[in-house]
């Protein structure tokens, strides 16, 4: 379904990606949505990817549905018609990016185990967080991990239903840091 990106596409997402933006939610979604606003249309195989990073900090504003999402989305974008057309568009890929950033709530409760010498996924459900979870329920997750790799195959079956492919998963893997979080866990003295 995903096509691998050119190299040049491939260094315009890590250019955008490592952008410098506001730390403030509200203004980095801003200062992305300017950066994409003109590539998304015209780079279609980092399309998703370049959405995503701006969709990220729009996503933690206190926001309850994909509606709710997409409204603040188009207000940020409204000075943007042909953007705002691209994105009503590319509405089923909003919604899979919204589903791809509850998904990766899960896995922020990553902690390193002393005595088994592992990394351990210990989620659990969080009902101050219910109204996160409304396009994927929340559920109580705990997975031992003996490395990266073990995580990384666990990571992308959580994805399996939305037909996302490899690349991807690994842009998002990336994007969250999940990589730097795993080892810095296994370093960190509890």
């Amino acid at each position: 379904m995903w096509k691998r990106a050119p190299k040049s596409n491939e260094k315009t997402y890590h250019r955008v990606r490592l952008a410098p933006v506001s730390g403030n939610c509200e203004f980095a979604a801003a200062d992305y949505f300017r950066l994409i606003a003109p590539l998304c249309p015209a780079k279609e195989d980092i399309a998703h990817s370049l959405l995503r990073l701006a969709m990220r900090p729009v996503f933690y504003l206190p926001i309850a549905d994909f509606e709710n999402l997409l409204e603040i989305i188009m207000y940020i974008n409204k000075d943007r018609p042909s953007f705002l057309k691209w994105l009503n568009e590319n509405r089923d890929m909003i919604d899979l990016i919204f589903k791809e950033l509850t998904i990766c709530l899960f896995f922020y409760d990553l902690r390193y185990d002393d005595e088994k010498k592992i990394v351990i996924l210990d989620h659990k459900v969080d009902e101050e967080m219910a109204y996160l979870f409304v396009e994927i329920p929340d559920r109580n997750i705990y997975k031992e991990f003996l490395s990266f790799d073990d995580f990384k195959e666990y990571y992308h079956s959580f994805f399996n239903a939305y037909g996302i492919g490899k690349e991807e998963i690994d842009r998002l893997i990336l994007e969250e840091g999940y990589e730097v979080n795993f080892f810095s866990n296994m370093t960190k003295e509890n």
